[in-house]
């Protein structure tokens, strides 16, 4: 949806041209994706189609993208939800003629659009719907309160924009954000709309979900979650073929999908902590950060280099006399607005509010270090030009002083470098948090929703307070050794139970220099016959606790 919404609304000249070109490629890219699509039924068809009975009901799926890559995962975990017994239904985009030919070649029959439940009447409704509540818009925290039937649409709508433009601050007295909510936001009413009379037909036993909070999924999730549905929502795991799978409830419905619930907290958190479990931890944290083992290790620290605490002071010219905070900053458009209680506005605001008071406070040396996703997201969205980071440092900051170090996303200096000069680490809610205490390094955050509040993080209540502990950053003493092995724990628990691992399937990445092409991964089905698939106990396990269970995590325990 956001494709084709997007499309209608004003661009600027380099956008122009950058659309331009994707339209220029597209009968190349179309080709290379039919080829993908012969391939993969070639080789798997007759392992994947088959299908058991399915008589217990209906596993609605939102497959709202054209990745060809999510719906392979898909399909694979519609069979996981065929093998309970469960007949899947997928909702795809009116246009996705390709990804229901995919979707087939795993038993996948049945198929729906939104378009199948908005009557010319529910279509004029979320015209006029959208049009009033955008009328009571000042600034974008209004937004983030709008709702329509039990959708956030409003929040929605704005992350969407957000993501769209890549820019981390949404600007309402811009022309093109003015328009893109024109569209976006009558198009999340119009979800919701859609929403209401597709589960009265399907009336399904579970719903599965990618991304909730952009305009197109994030409606039909929480009109979902309204009914009292089994949602779930799945998300990529830390190591390659592993997932992350949490239930989509009230309780759960500010939390990062990474995180662990309160329960599962508990269960992870009486751990025994064991020499064999720190080995199992060390081993999880080489995986992470050594660029040829993961894909996200390889897009994210490829260009990068192991180097030594002296190497990086000397290169950065720190003071050797003082020690060092890093601000770890986030993609600064993506995720933006999505997960828990944060303390400024966006993430825009939290990096200059951040960057003014890292300036002022000169007692100690202070690294900030934007993404390294930034190299390769904006390179697959086809993005150039000025980082917004640069803008709003250019334009809200100014000059940064000497003791202020800027480390860009093509940095040669390896993460787990860096952490070896760290003695403070600040964050909203980023990875970081959780890892450097691991390590006796305490982090401020800025921001709830993922491990704030679980003993091994200095968290804020307000912004204020936050600025003013960056302020004298210098005091805030190490972590004890009970808070480093509550954070070894947690850190375990994420790394090592939190994820499901699959054995049924690979996954296969494309090199970050191909990231732009048709398709940047796709999966190679390990399994040699339906009968051996249909065995598969990754699949059982998964279908068990999605069908079965309640639990919000989904945990190898």
């Amino acid at each position: 949806m956001l494709e084709s919404v997007v499309s209608m609304v004003a661009v600027r000249p380099e956008d122009l041209r950058r659309l331009l070109a994707a339209r220029g490629r597209g009968l190349r890219d179309r080709a290379i994706l039919e080829w993908d699509y012969r391939g993969f039924r070639r080789r798997h068809g007759a392992v994947t189609r088959p299908t058991p009975s399915m008589t217990r009901g209906t596993a609605l799926i939102a497959s709202l993208s054209y990745s060809t890559y999510q719906l392979k995962l898909e399909g694979m975990f519609c069979k996981a939800f065929q093998l309970q017994g469960l007949e899947p239904v997928v909702v795809t985009l009116p246009d996705a003629d390709l990804g229901r030919r995919y979707l087939e070649l795993f038993g996948v029959r049945r198929f729906v659009t939104l378009d199948d439940f908005l009557t010319p009447d529910r279509e004029e409704e979320a015209r006029r719907e959208g049009e009033a509540l955008l009328a009571r818009v000042r600034e974008p925290a209004d937004l983030k309160t709008l709702t329509y039937r039990g959708a956030e649409v409003g929040r929605e709508a704005l992350s969407t924009v957000s993501r769209y433009l890549h820019e981390g601050g949404v600007d309402l007295g811009e022309p093109r954000t003015q328009a893109l909510l024109a569209r976006l936001l009558p198009a999340a009413v119009r979800t919701a709309l859609a929403a209401e009379p597709m589960l009265d037909a399907l009336r399904p036993e579970l719903v599965l979900f990618n991304e909730r909070n952009y305009a197109d999924q994030g409606p039909l999730c929480d009109v979902a979650l309204q009914r009292g549905l089994n949602v779930i929502q799945f998300v990529s795991g830390f190591e390659d073929d592993t997932m992350v799978f949490k239930r989509y409830t009230a309780e759960t419905k500010g939390l990062h999908p990474r995180s662990l619930s309160d329960e599962s907290w508990e269960r992870v958190r009486k751990l025994r902590w064991t020499p064999d479990r720190d080995e199992e931890l060390e081993r999880a944290f080489t995986l992470r950060y050594d660029k040829s083992a993961t894909f996200l290790a390889r897009w994210n620290q490829g260009w990068t280099q192991r180097q030594s605490r002296e190497q990086i002071v000397r290169k950065l010219g720190l003071d050797p006399a003082r020690r060092t905070a890093v601000v770890f900053s986030h993609v600064l458009w993506d995720a933006n607005m999505f997960f828990g209680r944060d303390l400024f506005a966006d993430q825009e605001e939290w990096f200059v509010e951040t960057v003014r008071a890292v300036c002022a406070n000169d007692r100690v040396n202070w690294i900030v270090k934007l993404h390294p996703a930034n190299v390769w997201k904006r390179k697959r969205d086809g993005v150039s030009g000025e980082l917004g980071e640069h803008a709003a440092i250019r334009e809200k900051v100014g000059e940064l002083p000497p003791h202020v170090n800027l480390l860009e996303p093509e940095t040669s200096i390896s993460t787990w470098s860096l952490f070896g000069v760290t003695d403070w680490g600040i964050t909203i809610r980023g990875s970081v948090g959780f890892e450097l205490p691991c390590l006796g390094t305490p982090v401020l955050t800025a921001g709830t929703g993922f491990y704030s509040g679980r003993g091994f993080t200095v968290d804020s209540d307000t912004a204020e307070e936050y600025l003013a502990r960056l302020a004298r950053i210098e005091a805030i003493p190490p972590p004890t050794p009970e808070q480093v092995e509550l954070a070894k724990k947690h850190a375990y628990g994420l790394f090592r139970l939190r994820q499901t691992r699959f054995t049924s399937f690979r996954s296969v990445f494309k090199p970050v220099e191909e990231i732009d092409d048709p398709y940047e991964a796709t999966i190679e089905v390990t399994a040699r016959s339906a009968e051996e698939l249909a065995r598969s106990d990754d699949l059982r396990r998964l279908g068990e606790w999605a069908v079965h269970s309640r639990a919000l995590d989904y945990l190898e325990l």
